[in-house]
């Protein structure tokens, strides 16, 4: 006879058994989800090869702070909410318990990812829970698409928004899966637990009434959530009331970036909440703000709300899960849309919902290219091509790229606006199908597509502007185009090559020990060539030039020597008093402002400080831009010039284009500051006038 205990257990164990191998293949994914996403943040780098880069940095930096006693919301302000400030200073004790690796980020960012991964995780389940509810046997396709983008995992490795957009989906889950008063006390519960990590998960909160026609159960929810971020500001209060209240300002002060409203304020650099963290008083925004960014935000909550009253009117609550879903994902996109800000990590609080409301072409076309365009954003726009330069560099950039960030935040608007619309659409109007995503599709490519010249040009001229050897490289694109480059130092030459005006006529001599090829046939052919001699350079490459007694001119430029083989060296220009215009850089094209590099050298050291003058006249005679100073902006006074040294020369020069009349022509020369007359030009390549060279004319 089975013991009636015995058989209850067996009972439960088969019902166990029987659940286990009816979601068999989403556990299988789930364990390969979690090991995926462990072996992303505790093996890989944020940016990969591009920078290493992310906000992990920034969190330790104030999280280490707790080593001398200081601790967020009671020494200093954060930014962050309470609970998120906490939770890395949480983080960082528990690194420091370990002996410090060679970077000493290892084990902060091996805890910080871990904990994320188990969010993400949480958010996963989520994500299978309810699209069961919406798409019962293929809610396993739902998991597999998620799992299979990009954005989340990289997030993963440097932002920490994962866990607040776990908040997010676990109050979801609570909502339609329980519906009931204790599914929305755990929803309230969840979404202000999130609230006290980032503010975004109350906007969930915006469901409710759509879930249930009691407006009891709706009030519950809030005032759970509420009362989850009064308890979490009280404590903070409590250990430091002067820095909580600046941390509550930081949130409201703060200016935007990325988006259509600071650009419009004319803010085109990488954003960031400033001041000083222990000034309660300091100011947090980058910038004063014309566009009215309230009334903004009024106008977008305003819709948000008139949709919601829509919504509930289509149908009486409570409404099927896809309708609460998909107004769940309208309220984020609007969200982001009214925000004025936007950052990489924003696009995760709207993804899981694409691939939960339209698991099918449709969902993975707004996901990749708003996948795409945040990473084209961030990191390939704001660190490979560089916008933000330090002044030096941007002086010489010789580019406008705020073109291309224009460019990417409208596609990326453009994206939003389209999932908001289709979302409006599917709640307000039967199911239907729809072009939306193939338009959207249509319209980002080809932009991109058309725009890829500007964004190689731009990261080109960072290039350029940054590298050591950028003054060799103008250099040696101001000699004749048929004369050969050589070089033996192979890192030298890979740099050279894809900057140099004619990359061909670069070749490597030498490459193994005692290898000089190929210069005994250029040496015997009597061909003029440059050499690029590096401290690092082959000795036998060099010893056998020395030998030839080819190379007898040897100039300086900038971190190289340039010697000159069977070629000598013609100046567009000869001063009196030994001055010479080597070289002239100048854009191709006329834009507002001028870029111009002057390469001097000398023959014989003047004997007095000269100033240089860059006048730009139209055909009229007309002055549109100007600018006068001592070379190099003084740090290279024309009486310390040496023999055999290159001095770069750079402009930045602001135009008036309005009115003027074609050619303009740009001119250069060199006068004594004291008694203002101009140095005589002595011989010149170049249409000269008054002592002044015409170096470049735009028809």
């Amino acid at each position: 006879m089975t013991h009636p205990q015995k058989a209850t257990n067996t009972q439960h164990t088969t019902d166990w058994q029987r659940r286990l191998r009816a979601h068999g293949d989403f556990l299988l994914l789930l364990t390969t989800f979690v090991t995926f996403r462990l072996g992303t943040v505790w093996f890989t780098r944020p940016g990969g090869y591009i920078r290493d880069y992310s906000d992990l940095i920034y969190y330790r930096s104030r999280a280490s702070w707790q080593e001398f006693g200081f601790l967020p919301y009671r020494d200093y302000w954060s930014e962050y909410p309470p609970l998120f400030a906490w939770f890395s200073v949480w983080i960082d004790k528990l690194a420091r318990l370990f002996p410090v690796w060679e970077d000493e980020r290892f084990w902060y960012a091996l805890f910080f990812g871990a904990a994320l991964v188990v969010a993400e995780s949480v958010t996963f389940l989520c994500l299978y829970l309810l699209a069961q509810q919406l798409w019962g046997e293929r809610a396993l396709r739902v998991a597999w698409l998620y799992a299979g983008l990009f954005l989340p995992v990289a997030m993963l490795n440097g932002w920490y928004d994962a866990l607040p957009v776990m908040t997010i989906f676990a109050a979801l889950t609570f909502m339609l899966t329980m519906r009931s008063a204790r599914g929305m006390a755990l929803a309230g519960l969840m979404a202000g637990v999130g609230g006290a990590l980032k503010l975004v998960p109350l906007a969930i909160l915006a469901v409710t009434p759509l879930v249930t026609q009691r407006w009891r159960r709706v009030a519950l929810a809030g005032a759970l959530a509420l009362l989850v971020m009064a308890v979490v500001y009280a404590f903070a209060y409590l250990t430091g009331p002067t820095m909580t209240l600046a941390s509550l300002r930081s949130l409201v002060e703060r200016t935007g970036w990325s988006t259509l409203y600071a650009l419009a304020d004319g803010f085109t650099r990488l954003g960031k909440v400033v001041g000083d963290p222990f000034d309660p008083a300091s100011t947090v925004g980058q910038y004063e703000p014309r566009t009215p960014q309230r009334l903004i935000w009024i106008g977008w909550m305003t819709l948000g709300a008139i949709l919601l009253w829509l919504a509930r009117r289509r149908q009486a609550p409570p409404q099927e899960a896809w309708r609460v879903v998909g107004f769940a994902g309208l309220t984020y996109a609007i969200l982001l849309l009214a925000y004025p800000a936007w950052n990489p990590q924003y696009a995760l609080y709207l993804l899981p919902f694409l691939m939960l409301i339209w698991p099918d072409a449709r969902g993975l076309t707004y996901a990749l290219l708003l996948s795409g365009l945040v990473l084209l954003e961030h990191p390939i726009y704001f660190n490979l091509i560089g916008p933000n330069y330090p002044p030096t560099t941007q002086q010489i950039l010789g580019l406008d790229h705020t073109r291309l960030l224009w460019v990417i935040v409208s596609l990326r608007t453009l994206v939003l606006v389209a999932i908001a619309v289709d979302l409006g659409g599917l709640l307000l109007r039967p199911p239907a199908r729809r072009l939306a995503p193939l338009l959207v599709a249509l319209a980002t490519i080809p932009a991109l597509l058309w725009f890829t010249p500007d964004f190689l040009e731009t990261y080109r001229a960072g290039r350029l502007a940054t590298t050591p050897l950028r003054p060799a490289i103008l250099y040696l694109n101001a000699q004749p185009h048929d004369w050969t480059i050589v070089a033996s130092n192979l890192p030298v030459g890979r740099e050279l090559r894809p900057l140099l005006a004619a990359p061909d006529r670069l070749i490597l001599a030498g490459g193994r020990p005692g290898r000089v090829d190929p210069l005994p046939t250029l040496l015997a052919g009597g061909e003029p060539f440059v050499y690029v001699r590096t401290p690092d350079d082959a000795d036998d490459v060099v010893a056998y030039l020395d030998a030839s007694g080819a190379c007898t001119q040897r100039e300086d430029v900038g971190a190289v020597q340039v010697w000159r083989c069977h070629a000598q060296a013609t100046p567009l220009a000869v001063f009196d008093d030994g001055v010479e215009l080597a070289a002239a850089h100048l854009p191709d094209a006329l834009r507002a402002p001028l870029y111009l590099t002057l390469l001097w050298r000398t023959a014989d050291p003047p004997k007095a400080d000269y100033t240089v003058f860059v006048h730009v006249v139209d055909a009229s005679g007309r002055m549109i831009g100007q600018w006068d100073q001592p070379p190099a902006a003084g740090a290279a006074p024309t009486s310390s010039w040496t023999p055999g040294r290159i001095v770069v020369d750079d402009y930045r020069i602001n135009l008036d284009l309005s009115g003027a009349q074609h050619p303009v022509r740009v001119l250069v020369g060199m006068y004594d500051p004291t008694s203002g007359a101009r140095l005589p030009v002595s011989a010149t390549v170049l249409p000269t006038a008054d002592d002044a060279l015409e170096v470049w004319s735009y028809p």
